[in-house]
């Protein structure tokens, strides 16, 4: 693949994770009052998202799917896209035998910087802001995201409950 192909790729998967990152953020985040009060004046989306708080074990377990499996792929692809780039241009100023690994370590911070940068820390701050509104816009295609994702959650949420049970660990949300 050329340069250009890699870069749209990994956009495309730094914009995948960011919403994935910004959802959780922000289904995590909404006030069930707020919500409650949109639900009562005819949003129905508020009522899905309230829905899906009260059983979020999928969404979380979905979500997490999503973003270790981008953030391997994006790793992989980017790291291999990018060190030759990295490499030729390290060549300049240094030719010795660290030239290869100085070029990966290079590249895998590059790429590494981007995904955090983009499709963790900015999403998530953004959906520190307004929740409530982005949990409502969100909710219709993450309700897909997670039915795609089902059979995968349900085989890691089972073995969570599982060591929550072994450890004696309370997984019930105490709203008082």
């Amino acid at each position: 693949m050329s340069l250009l192909q890699n870069i749209v790729i990994i956009l495309i998967l730094i914009a995948g994770a960011g919403f994935l990152s910004l959802t959780e953020i922000a289904l995590a985040g909404a006030r069930k009052v707020k919500l409650k009060i949109l639900a009562e004046s005819g949003e129905h989306r508020a009522q899905k998202v309230l829905d899906l708080q009260e059983n979020s074990a999928d969404f979380f377990a979905a979500s997490q799917i999503g973003l270790n499996a981008v953030a391997i792929l994006g790793g992989i692809l980017g790291e291999g896209a990018f060190r030759p780039y990295i490499y030729n241009f390290v060549s300049r100023f240094y030719q010795g035998p660290w030239a290869e690994n100085i070029s990966f370590a290079l590249s895998f911070t590059v790429v590494t910087s981007l995904f955090i940068l983009f499709a963790d820390l900015m999403p998530k701050r953004l959906a520190m802001i307004a929740p409530e509104k982005i949990a409502v816009s969100v909710i219709e295609p993450i309700q897909i995201f997670i039915k795609v994702c089902k059979p995968l959650a349900w085989f890691i949420n089972a073995i969570a409950n599982m060591l929550f049970r072994l450890f004696k660990v309370n997984t019930i949300r105490d709203d008082n």
